[in-house]
């Protein structure tokens, strides 16, 4: 790895962990991101047990931003991406010719210099051969080997430099190659990173949303409880430990709040704004039968192998490998079956981690299916409760907590199709290059 490549690759990496580097406690925007869908499912129920989240995005100057809309926002605007593409742009603006120029003006001056001793060398030996001058033909003979000594000196010092233009003009083509491949990797990574921030949030507003139905239902027992209570049917402490419940449940929506706000923080910073940025995110789209109907895992994981920046990035070991040794760099083949054996272990590991992704698709598909299943079956109980309501069977306690049942079903559905979406979308990346965590390993 040249010396550019290496500071190349600790600066993007210095910079993307200082962008990504968030408080204590604060959604992790690539963590997030990469999740499966399982598992940002999981991460959401976590934060609801624990107390955390809901909408700073009500604020009337609060821009809206689309799922769909990340990828552009984020390769306009994200400064380290900004960053990159200058530093970019400086080495495909580096001038090879000109810094070189000096060195072969002097040089094609010695060689001028060199061929004018030579030719006046000659002419004096001529002239003194046809004057038949012993001395003076051994002091021009030796002039014109003097003189040829140079020339051949300044001549080897011209292709010298033409070798040393050559290679820094070729380290510098690998160099903006390898930069370029780099950003292009890092432009998906922070994407795929703020889309796992905006899936994260839509998951928090629904999680604040069965919270605030929850003290709704919390609410009611209490005012029944206290009916209770009042004509001596439960004990006091009965409605205490109720009160003392919708004081915990309460505490957490306010925690709830402040940690929606800092992962809308992350989000805004993700896309170029700064931390007081105010974003306003709006649906998310849901995967078409269409599209999983597309996915066929033979073409889709050619497709990954081929874009996988991971991938590339032990492809190009191997090719420096081979030059190393070519250029005697390097004594023995060792270093260059070295990185042929850790290239075919990559093409592994991506096939091994797409199978999983695509797996994982087919069973977010099926969960869909059953939440599907289960929210028909809870609609159906729903009209039967409805009706008993109508007629005076049922109170209305019985009534509404039948609608929190059927509302609880109604989310598992909408959390199903965000976890098929994330999944989906996560095989997508994968197919264009990016495989989370090994991508760029």
């Amino acid at each position: 790895m040249s010396t550019y490549q290496w500071r190349g690759r600790v600066l993007v990496a210095g910079a993307l962990c200082a962008l990504l580097t968030v408080p204590a406690g604060a959604v992790n925007a690539l963590g997030v991101a990469g999740m499966g869908a399982t598992a940002v499912g999981g991460a959401m129920q976590g934060m609801l047990a624990n107390g955390t989240i809901k909408d700073p995005f009500s604020a009337d100057d609060a821009q809206p931003v689309g799922f769909g809309g990340l990828e552009k926002r984020v390769a306009e605007n994200n400064m380290t991406i900004k960053v990159l593409e200058r530093q970019l742009a400086g080495i495909g603006n580096t001038d090879i010719d000109g810094q070189f120029a000096g060195q072969e003006f002097s040089a094609e001056m010695m060689l001028s210099q060199a061929q004018g001793a030579l030719a006046q060398a000659q002419e004096e030996l001529k002239a003194a051969e046809e004057a038949g001058d012993a001395a003076g033909i051994a002091a021009a003979t030796a002039a014109v080997q003097a003189a040829q000594q140079q020339v051949g000196s300044a001549q080897a010092s011209i292709e010298s430099i033409d070798e040393a233009k050559e290679t820094a003009q070729r380290q510098l083509d690998d160099q903006y190659a390898s930069l370029e491949k780099q950003i292009e990797n890092i432009r998906q990574s922070l994407t795929v990173a703020a889309q796992g921030v905006y899936l994260a949030l839509v998951s928090l507003e629904d999680g604040l949303d069965t919270l605030d139905r929850n003290l709704a239902s919390l609410d009611r027992q209490i005012a029944v409880m206290e009916k209770q209570v009042e004509i001596g049917m439960a004990a006091p402490l009965t409605l205490e430990n109720l009160r003392y419940s919708r004081t915990t449940l309460t505490s957490q929506r306010e925690t709830l709040v402040t940690q929606q706000k800092q992962a809308q923080n992350q989000l805004a910073m993700l896309c170029g704004g700064d931390a007081d940025s105010r974003l306003r995110i709006t649906s998310v789209p849901q995967v078409t039968s269409a599209q999983l109907r597309e996915m066929d895992y033979e073409d889709d994981l050619e497709q990954a192998l081929d874009n996988s920046y991971s991938i590339w990035v032990k492809q190009d070991e191997v090719r420096q490998a081979s030059n190393d040794y070519e250029d005697n760099v390097t004594s023995t083949v060792d270093y260059y079956e070295a990185a042929k054996l850790d290239l075919e272990n990559e093409k592994e590991n991506v096939t091994s981690s797409f199978r999983s992704l695509y797996t994982d698709v087919q069973e977010k598909q099926r969960l869909l299916q059953e939440a599907e299943e289960a929210y028909a079956m809870e609609e159906k109980n729903f009209a039967v409760d409805e009706l008993q309501y109508e007629r005076g069977m049922i109170s209305q306690l019985d009534y509404q907590t039948a609608q929190d049942d059927l509302a609880a079903k109604q989310d598992a559905v909408d959390s199903a199709e965000i976890e098929l979406f994330t999944a989906y979308n996560t095989y997508d990346w994968a197919r264009r290059g990016y495989i989370g965590s090994t991508a760029g390993a």
